[in-house]
């Protein structure tokens, strides 16, 4: 029986190390011969990423050298390409981010986007907006769609979707096709139980608002309901 490649299984043990820890404990080098996977498909990438880092210096100046001068240090040109393309798509996901932190949306901001997207549907739909310690948007959007039903699917859905993206704060938002933008009980009764789920991993509901219409209701800003919040 022939013997295994030294390197057999590596790549699937990096990938592996990435999924328990993304790069925590990785050296540079191991970073970018991960990232060399997807630009040298079947090929040992590890000698590779250790020549580039040696011959440019560190691991920035691998990925600021031009294109030429990849290839002239031995990269395929779809390679080449791959890492250009990692630097440039990293330099405009930072400005994207940079740009969209320093946006704090209002609440006639957000409660404007909620109507855009609830009101005068055909179908009933669930709105979720999250927000950071900051007061920044981090989501908005529908995450569900069709008859209107409160689960613990959806309560996990948005516990999950939550802790994804750090939140702190979220609001709530459902539609009705019928009848005023007003709380039935089951409403109420819904909001409380996801108050108290998301109390629980330190997450805080900030309102729930019901949409009929063009016409919008805040439970928070009602008088009797406010104490659900508190």
């Amino acid at each position: 029986m022939a013997e295994k490649p030294l390197h057999h299984g590596h790549r699937a043990r990096l990938k592996e190390r990435y999924l328990a820890s993304e790069f925590r404990e990785f050296s540079n080098h191991e970073i970018l011969e991960m990232i060399l996977f997807f630009g040298i498909p079947r090929r040992d990438t590890n000698e590779t990423a250790h020549k580039l880092i040696n011959h440019f210096g560190s691991f920035s100046k691998v990925l600021d050298a031009s294109l030429d001068e990849l290839m002239e240090c031995g990269l395929p040109e779809n390679a080449a390409i791959w890492l250009k393309l990692v630097c440039k798509l990293s330099n405009i996901y930072v400005s994207d981010r940079n740009f969209n932190l320093e946006k704090s949306y209002s609440v006639t901001d957000m409660e404007n986007k909620i109507l855009e997207l609830l009101m005068n549907e055909i179908e009933e739909k669930i709105v979720l907006v999250m927000y950071d310690a900051k007061g920044m948007e981090l989501f908005c959007g529908i995450i569900s769609e069709g008859d209107y039903n409160w689960s613990e699917e959806l309560y996990a859905r948005i516990a999950e979707l939550s802790v994804r993206y750090h939140a702190t704060t979220i609001m709530i938002a459902h539609n009705k096709l019928n009848g005023v933008a007003a709380p039935t009980p089951k409403d109420i009764d819904n909001t409380m139980i996801l108050f108290n789920s998301l109390s629980k991993i330190g997450v805080r509901l900030n309102d729930h608002y019901i949409v009929a219409g063009n016409e919008l209701y805040s439970m928070v800003a009602d008088d009797d309901l406010r104490v659900i919040f508190a």
